[in-house]
């Protein structure tokens, strides 16, 4: 236990009450000059002296300032709430405490003796902790109470867990069964536990507390009582096992016991054998066109081909590209716009043997070139014909071959490629086939292809010999039309992240017109799953099922699946499912230790889907894609969730400065380091904050530098980033407010504020309605001529617009409108043309 310092504020405190109080050791005095300079440096040599030799194992220093101001420096061994707790109780602030301290003769690292009376009122010890003198008795409440709070601490995180001690004889069972009736118990919170102690635990306190819980011991002998409406049976039999094993390692440091020893945890989800997985992805939709070459495979507006055509236009892709010099291995970037030729390209890169790296054209031109460079590309696929002759023979591909590299977000400032092979997506294909996919099924393209999401939509469909409808890029923007053109083209699966799928919501409720979904996939976010109420009560399950599945790109798309039931939506459940076959999902604590069921913890996934890992990174790949016994690979997701004794996970979001943004996953260092790039830009800083009505994510950005200029640091940063990374805001501040421990206060930043200058629109007269409107759905002021896009918005953010001006009355307006008039000033105009029109 380390040697720690405080100091507290001990003005208008008597000398002497100090000094009745600390009964080891005595109070010190020190006149300090009241110069900044002398007080620091004397403040500083007094906090940093060593104690006394000798028994002593606290030393007081009451400094006092020649202004009059007075402050108490204390020094012990001993934990830091501790030693807070008695430096306030010794300037007359709060109870007498119980200081955990090294015992006399032993090493400062070691624990010592500290008791408190029992909370019955009798003179037996309830609270103790074991040292190394084994002549020191160990009650079984001692022993309890502390292997109870190694556990809480160990799956909880709290430094103090609550730990209650009572009196309670042997054979008084009725004494317990009230204890759990009247679920309140007086207890002792315990002290931190460090990795490197015993067991310890310190009584500072005693208050009331619920307690769902009763544990007693006798002998060896451990049972609990609960509520079986409050408490889980399954849950307490894994607290008793924890338990259990801390009691049963006495001479065991904390950080080192195991305390599921003994127990199977392969219920949670072993790896199945997978079928059907030593195949490509052109090879099982070349088997599609050899059995079905006249049926539809891919449409978009007026456009299509058949799986004949598909697969000969792929074939010239391939012959063009190996006259580039494309071989097995290599890597080609595909740049097009959504359409037929997409899908074409994207597929001849496959049979060309080369994986393709996604170039999405809405990218800035710097991050395209960085990937590009990254990758390093043999070529790129952009708009030109391939009018080659088909070659005679294709190259031989392999399953474990790279099929795409798709890049991530970096928390070092530069994005990442993850490579997937064949392998992978032909897994979690077969693992999905309880879905019966086929022919009859007709499946929308809805995402950007940079965005792994967009795997399971194209390949998903193709290889089961669907028909692919590739939505452009004006139809993923108005949820109006997307309702209609699934409508039209009678869709029956279709993929939504649940921001996307929020605002086809709203539009299918607005129409008379039915869809055709049989299978309705969430993927990319986390799902909220009340908001599938008003879907069930026209779609109900009979006819639509909804299925949540939670996956991560370097675990090729999904990894669970969950049907949402209309009962699981009304319970709010946050639950993404079990394992889908082939992949496997555990919970480890920080240092990669098993947690129990209904313990949060970092998800790890192993099986069939796990990638190879990071392009170019190896470092990088060993530390997020460690080795197993077996020799193949996990991964370490950096989300937080916890199993369920049913076997099925619950996602808690992100364990570190990553979030997701519309379905996009972003590391906040990325844009940070953006930020701090600029020459004008001293200190940055990027938070994530839900506004509005609808409660959007927004990012926010802080500036400091007397030069900088949000405006020119957006612009900036648009031409770097995609625009899902671009900060909503821009707020310049004279220095980033700090926490005590040096981390950023976000509680005490300013209210956001929009890059650009501009008076604000709410009240104005002519565009008041139109300015209000947009206030309330971003939640934050507007200046009359704010873009849009540069503010937050984005194409939810119009569609939201549009159906709030026309259910005030005030015009029909599409999202290409406001795409084309972006800013209050513009759509208030083009209003009030109508109107007089």
């Amino acid at each position: 236990m380390e040697l720690r310092s405080v100091l507290v504020d001990a003005a208008g405190v008597d000398q002497a009450s100090i000094a009745e109080r600390l009964r080891e050791g005595r109070l010190f005095v020190e006149d300090v000059p009241r110069a900044s300079a002398d007080a620091d440096e004397s403040v500083r040599r007094v906090l940093a002296r060593p104690l006394d030799g000798g028994s002593a194992a606290v030393r007081a220093v009451l400094l006092q300032f020649t202004d009059g101001v007075q402050r108490l420096a204390v020094t012990a061994s001993t934990t830091g709430p501790c030693l807070r707790a008695l430096a306030s109780w010794l300037v007359g602030v709060g109870e007498e405490p119980i200081l955990l301290t090294p015992a006399a003769g032993e090493f400062a690292g070691e624990l010592g003796w500290a008791r408190v009376g029992d909370p019955a009122g009798t003179s037996e010890t309830g609270v103790a902790f074991r040292t190394q003198d084994r002549s020191a008795p160990a009650g079984s409440a001692a022993r309890l109470v502390a292997a109870t709070a190694v556990v809480l601490n160990r799956y909880t995180g709290v430094e103090a867990p609550q730990v209650g001690s009572v009196l309670v004889p042997v054979d008084d069972q009725s004494t317990v069964d009230s204890i759990v009736a009247t679920e309140t118990v007086d207890t002792v919170p315990a002290v931190a536990v460090e990795p490197t102690d015993d067991v310890p635990v310190l009584a500072e306190h005693v208050h009331s507390q619920v307690v769902p819980v009763v544990l007693r011991l006798a002998g060896d002998h451990l049972t609990a009582s609960f509520r079986t409406d409050l408490v889980d049976p399954a849950a307490v039999d894994w607290l008793l096992c924890s338990v259990r094993n801390v009691l049963a390692a006495p001479d065991t440091r904390v950080g080192e016991i195991d305390l599921l020893a003994g127990r199977d945890l392969a219920s949670v989800g072993e790896p199945e054998e997978l079928a059907g997985t030593d195949r490509t992805i052109h090879g099982m939709i070349a088997e599609q066109a050899a059995a079905r070459p006249n049926a539809v495979a891919v449409t978009c507006g007026g456009e299509s081909l058949t799986y004949g055509e598909l697969d000969a236009a792929a074939n010239r892709i391939a012959a063009g590209l190996a006259k580039r010099g494309v071989v097995v291995g290599s890597r080609v970037g595909v740049a097009k716009p959504r359409g037929v030729g997409l899908i074409v390209a994207l597929l001849g890169v496959l049979k060309a043997g080369a994986a393709y790296i996604p170039l999405d054209p809405n990218y800035p031109a710097k991050r395209l070139d960085y990937m590009a460079e990254d990758a390093g590309l043999v070529t790129v696929v952009r708009d030109e014909d391939f009018d080659e002759e088909p070659a005679a023979t294709l190259p031989s591909v392999s399953p474990d071959d790279a099929a795409y590299v798709i890049y991530t977000s970096g928390s070092t400032g530069k994005p990442k490629g993850v490579v997937v092979d064949h392998r992978n997506v032909a897994a979690l294909l077969s693992s999905t086939k309880d879905f019966s996919f086929g022919g009859a099924d007709v499946w929308t393209f809805f995402h950007s292809y940079a965005f792994d999401f967009s795997v399971w939509e194209i390949w998903g469909c193709l290889a089961t010999g669907g028909r692919l409808v590739v939505v452009t890029a004006e139809q993923t923007r108005d949820p109006k039309q997307f309702h209609d053109l699934l409508v039209d083209e009678r869709v029956t699966v279709l993929n939504q992240t649940p921001s996307a799928f929020a605002q086809l919501l709203s539009a299918d409720q607005e129409s008379d017109r039915r869809l055709s979904v049989r299978l309705l996939v969430f993927g990319g976010e986390q799902l909220d799953s009340r908001m599938l109420l008003r879907w069930l009560d026209r779609n109900p399950e009979s006819r639509c099922q909804a299925v949540n599945m939670y996956g991560i790109t370097e675990t090729t798309v999904h990894c669970t699946w969950f049907t949402v039931t209309r009962e699981a939506a009304l319970a709010g459940s946050k639950s993404v499912g079990v394992a889908i076959p082939g992949w496997t999902l555990r919970v480890l604590d920080l240092k990669g230790r098993r947690v129990p069921p209904g313990v949060a913890g970092e998800i790890v996934v192993s099986g069939a889907g796990v990638t190879r890992g990071y392009l170019g990174k190896p470092e990088l790949t060993d530390q997020r894609f460690p080795l197993q016994d077996n020799g193949s690979r996990r991964y370490r997701s950096g989300d937080r969730g916890r199993l369920l004794v049913t076997g099925e996970l619950e996602h808690h979001g992100r364990l570190d400065s990553q979030v997701k943004v519309r379905g996009h996953r972003i590391e906040l260092g990325e844009i940070k380091a953006e930020l701090l790039s600029d020459p004008t830009v001293l200190a940055a800083a990027v938070v994530i904050n839900k506004r509005g009505q609808a409660g959007d994510v927004h990012l926010d950005a802080y500036l400091v530098g007397p030069d900088a200029n949000p405006a020119a640091v957006r612009e900036r940063l648009a031409g770097l980033l995609p625009a899902y990374m671009v900060p909503s805001t821009f707020t310049k501040v004279e220095e980033l407010p700090l926490t005590s421990n040096g981390k950023l206060d976000v509680d005490r930043l300013p209210e956001p504020m929009s890059a650009t200058t501009a008076t604000t629109a709410a009240d104005t007269d002519d565009t008041g309605d139109v300015g209000r409107i947009w206030e309330q759905l971003l939640g934050a002021r507007v200046g009359l001529d704010d873009n849009l896009f540069m503010i937050g918005g984005n194409s939810l953010m119009a569609a939201r617009i549009a159906a709030e001006i026309r259910q005030r009355r005030l015009g029909d307006v599409s999202v290409a409108t406001i795409y084309h008039n972006p800013t209050i000033r513009l759509l208030a105009g083009v209003l009030a043309e109508r109107k007089t029109a």
